[in-house]
C-alpha cells in the first residue's frame, strides 16, 4: 500500500447535516417575515386605494345632487352606505349590519355600521403572543358647511358639501386563553 491512499468518502456528518437543517430553517423564517410584511403592506393599499375610489364616487355624487336638489339632497346621501355607489363592492365586503361584534367577524374586511352609519374596516390580526390585535379604521361621510367670503350678501350662507372623513384608528385587543376567545376591549390612539 502506498502511504497516500485515496479513502473512500462516506457522506456527510451528523455535524454537517445539524448545520444545513439550522441555516436552512433561518432562511425560511426571513423569506415568511418578508412575506407576512408583503401582505400587510399589500392590505394597507387596497384599503387607501378603495377609500379613495369611494371619495371620488362622493365627489361625482355631490356634483349630481347639488345641481338638482341641493343641500337636502347633500343630507339624504350623507346617510347612505357608501358601498352602494360602487359599481361592484370589494370581495372582502361584508355587508350592513346593527352594531356587531368585532371580534366575531372575519378580519381584513369591511362592514357598514346602519347604527352609527359608518363604514367600518378590520385589519387583519396581528399575533402578539397571548392577544391578537386588529386594527379598526372607522369612516363617515359628513355634511360641511363652509363660509361665505366676508362683504358678501349677509343672506349668501356659503358652500355646503360632503367629505368621507376617517373618524378614528384605533386597536381592538382580543384576549385568547386556551382557544377561547373574550371580549374585546378597544384602545384608541389620540
Amino acid at each position: 500500500m502506498t502511504p497516500f491512499t485515496i479513502r473512500r468518502q462516506r457522506g456527510a456528518s451528523l455535524l454537517e447535516l445539524a448545520l444545513v437543517a439550522v441555516v436552512t430553517s433561518v432562511l425560511a423564517g426571513l423569506l415568511l417575515n418578508c412575506l407576512i410584511s408583503t401582505r400587510g403592506e399589500s392590505e394597507q393599499v387596497a384599503a387607501k386605494q378603495l377609500i379613495g375610489s369611494l371619495r371620488t364616487a362622493l365627489a361625482v355624487r355631490s356634483a349630481q345632487i347639488i345641481s338638482t336638489t341641493g343641500k337636502p339632497g347633500l343630507l339624504a346621501l350623507s346617510h347612505q352606505n357608501p358601498m352602494t355607489w360602487l359599481q361592484q363592492p370589494p370581495k372582502n365586503y361584508l355587508g350592513e349590519y346593527y352594531s356587531p361584534n368585532k371580534s366575531e367577524l372575519p378580519p381584513a374586511s369591511w362592514y357598514f355600521d346602519r347604527v352609527g352609519q359608518t363604514l367600518v374596516y378590520l385589519g387583519a390580526a396581528e399575533k402578539s403572543f397571548s392577544l391578537r390585535i386588529q386594527k379598526v379604521r372607522i369612516f363617515k361621510v359628513k355634511l360641511i358647511q363652509m363660509p361665505g367670503p366676508i362683504n358678501t350678501d349677509p343672506r349668501e350662507e356659503g358652500s355646503t358639501g360632503l367629505v368621507l372623513d376617517e373618524l378614528s384608528d384605533s386597536s381592538v385587543a382580543i384576549h385568547t386563553t386556551a382557544g377561547s376567545v373574550s371580549r374585546p376591549y378597544f384602545s384608541e390612539k389620540k
